[in-house]
Formats: C-alpha cells, sequence, structure tokens
C-alpha cells in the first residue's frame, strides 16, 4: 500500500494537465516500513525524451542523483516514481516493465481529453516479470 495526501496528488495532476497531451514525470519521495509506503514529498521532472514524449519518458540521472542525495539527509528515500498515459489506461506498458526496478511504486496517472484523470499504483516483481496493483491510500 501506498499513502499520499490529496495535496500531493493535486500537485502530481496539475504536472500531468500541464504537460498533456504528452508523458510526464516525477518522483515519490518518502518512507516505507513494513511494505507501506508514505508519499512525504513529490518532486516534478522534465521528460527527458522529445522524440516520442506522447508514449515515452526519461529520467534525467543527473537529477535523480541529487532528489536522491537531498532525499537522504531528510531521512527519506525514493520510494516511487509517477509519469502519466495521455489519452491511454492507467496500466504499465511493456516499455514501463522494461524499464522497472523491483521494490518502487509505479503511480500512472492516466489523463483522457486533458483533464479526466484515473491514478493506479503498481509495484514490478522482478521473479515474476510482471506489476502487481498497489493500493492507495489518501493519507
Amino acid at each position: 500500500m501506498i499513502t499520499i495526501s490529496n495535496d500531493d496528488l493535486n500537485v502530481i495532476k496539475g504536472h500531468v494537465k500541464k504537460a498533456y497531451p504528452y508523458e510526464c514525470c516525477g518522483l515519490l519521495i518518502g518512507k516505507e516500513k513494513e511494505g507501506n509506503k508514505e508519499v512525504v514529498e513529490t518532486c516534478l521532472l522534465t521528460n527527458l525524451n522529445k522524440e516520442r514524449a506522447n508514449d515515452r519518458y526519461e529520467v534525467d540521472p543527473k537529477e535523480y542523483m541529487k532528489i536522491d542525495q537531498d532525499a537522504g539527509k531528510k531521512k527519506l528515500s525514493i520510494i516511487g516514481i509517477y509519469h502519466s498515459h495521455p489519452d491511454h489506461p492507467s496500466r504499465p506498458s511493456e516499455f514501463d516493465a522494461s524499464r522497472a526496478w523491483e521494490g518502487y511504486s509505479y503511480m500512472i496517472i492516466a489523463i483522457a481529453n486533458g483533464s479526466e484523470f484515473e491514478i493506479k499504483s503498481w509495484v514490478f516483481n522482478e521473479s515474476e516479470k510482471i506489476f502487481k496493483e498497489e493500493e492507495i491510500k489518501n493519507g
């Protein structure tokens, strides 16, 4: 399960809406205890993929490392990644699976027609090579 505040969800929705019809991405920063994750803050990232921005995202490794270091100083860590699926369902694609890391939450925000949202979170199971849906709790 992943817990995220309405404020953080609204920040993510704003990012998704602004980026539409292109994919956007960001990091979920927080804590994990006994398999339960709590988002403490969200970090909006720039999608480096300009050639296929309508259906792909790419995270800047330098930006990722800086955010990871900053989170560590606050005794937090990166617990997941969010990205949007413009006019596509909020389920992972084969491309998402090819780049997924076990243990991270992958929050996918489907946006239809620039304004209708569906949000789901997924966790990748490395041994089975599949995503399993993760419950999202507002907190």
